[in-house]
């Protein structure tokens, strides 16, 4: 008689782990059907006589026979491919039609053509940002300028303090990008109590409204108390009530344990189970960038008053969540790897594309960005680059939707870093010839 062993292993039911070759073929999917459609656009105007293109319905006649020509194939590229072309070709007509009063006709031909030939280098650098197998990855696109944002944004140390350093370098130009990383506009889906107790969540408008209070009670009105780990020395210190009540339903044990999750994220402990201070490590950080002050008292003990600002507790907790990245809330995950590779993305299109360039709108397109980014996500979370868990980023098309909507350069700050970025892409191409 025989019998199948019953394995011993508990296997959670989920989603099968991706691999690297799994995930880069997707990517490339929609990115290998738009630079054709481009290439074959450009070829048919160039062999167009300038005069004929002052009539657009010769443009509506080209793109039906080309959409006649079209092979088949899946149907999501079928749609897609159609609808890709029918924008650019409208976005041909509206210039020519905005500007052939003012432009000669060869004129307006040689700028389309420079547009669509800027366009395919920008998608063929996105084509070629990787390698399939992954084999000399340093010298790619995707890790080398991941590794640049990551150094501004997200930095790795040993230590907790080295991390913060290195934020803290970087806060003079870019810190509206760094606070922005850890605020997901999805952060109503997070808890303030989580089940799992390692777990860091994103920055909700709750959080940061207790930070800012946190911030306003330490510099106008602190208390002090005894520094535990340092004879002789107070430390400043605010009662944890006058913080947290107003956002406290019951006092319950969840709410008790969230407040201390909070505190630890921000660098500070409760004391008596009443105050809020500042532990040992972040005193010590504090006091070496002059955000608390010496004052010695007429009994000799030296207390140390506070100076500072939101920005100094931000940084603190963008530090926590770089050093435990490990443990990131499935939203605050989706949030830095979509930010990534937007600012990828962008500072390519940036790098490639002049600032008047007609097919801009087409690239930064919600209905492109779906079909591109969220597998730019996954790649970027692999422990090569990141190093976060790619199993939390999230497939449904609604979300991807949601959280596109709130991640453009409407701040300054970040079309700043993108301008940055694109330097750098300069920089990368320039060493690239040399060698």
């Amino acid at each position: 008689m025989s019998y199948k062993k019953k394995s011993t292993r508990n296997v959670k039911p989920g989603r099968k782990r991706e691999k690297w070759t799994d995930i880069l073929p997707r990517y490339l999917t929609f990115i290998s059907h738009m630079r054709p459609i481009l290439r074959e656009t450009r070829r048919l105007i160039i062999d167009l006589d300038a005069d004929l293109l002052l009539d657009t319905e010769i443009l509506d006649k080209i793109r039906q026979e080309e959409e006649k020509r079209n092979i088949r194939k899946v149907r999501a590229l079928s749609e897609f491919s159609a609808m890709y072309r029918s924008n650019v070709y409208d976005i041909i007509k509206d210039f020519i039609i905005k500007y052939r009063e003012k432009i000669p006709i060869i004129d307006i031909k040689d700028y389309i053509l420079d547009f669509l030939h800027e366009s395919v280098n920008a998608l063929n650098i996105l084509r070629h940002i990787t390698n399939p197998d992954e084999l000399n990855l340093e010298n790619t696109y995707l890790y080398q300028l991941v590794k640049f944002i990551e150094s501004k944004l997200f930095p790795r140390g040993a230590t907790l303090k080295i991390i913060y350093n290195k934020l803290l370098q970087q806060s003079v130009d870019i810190y509206e990008c760094q606070r922005h990383l850890l605020q997901s506009h999805t952060y109503y889906r997070e808890k303030l109590e989580s089940l799992e107790y390692f777990e860091v969540p994103s920055i909700s408008p709750k959080v940061y409204q207790i930070i800012n209070n946190i911030t306003s009670l330490y510099n106008l009105d602190p208390n002090f108390g005894e520094y535990p780990e340092k004879e002789n020395h107070e430390i400043p210190m605010i009662l944890k009530n006058d913080i947290f009540l107003p956002y406290v339903d019951s006092i319950a044990n969840p709410e008790e344990e969230a407040i201390e999750k909070i505190a630890e994220r921000l660098g500070l402990r409760l004391v008596d189970g009443i105050f809020l201070a500042p532990q040992e490590d972040f005193v010590d950080l504090l006091l070496e960038n002059n955000f608390l002050r010496e004052n010695k008292q007429s009994d000799g003990t030296i207390r140390y008053y506070p100076q500072f600002s939101n920005e100094t507790l931000v940084l603190y907790y963008l530090a926590f969540a770089s050093q435990r990245r490990g443990f990131l809330s499935k939203e605050l995950i989706n949030w830095i790897s979509m930010n990534f590779s937007f600012l990828i993305y962008m500072g390519i299109l940036k790098w490639k594309l002049s600032d008047e360039n007609i097919f801009y709108a087409i690239f930064k397109d919600l209905q492109t960005n779906e079909k591109v980014l969220p597998y730019l996500m996954k790649l970027i979370c692999f422990p090569n680059y990141l190093g976060l868990d790619k199993m939390k980023i999230r497939d449904s098309v609604q979300y991807r939707k949601e959280i596109f909507n709130f991640i453009g350069s409407q701040i300054d700050n970040l079309k700043d870093f993108i301008y940055e970025i694109s330097l750098y892409c300069e920089k990368l191409e320039n060493n690239n010839i040399k060698k």
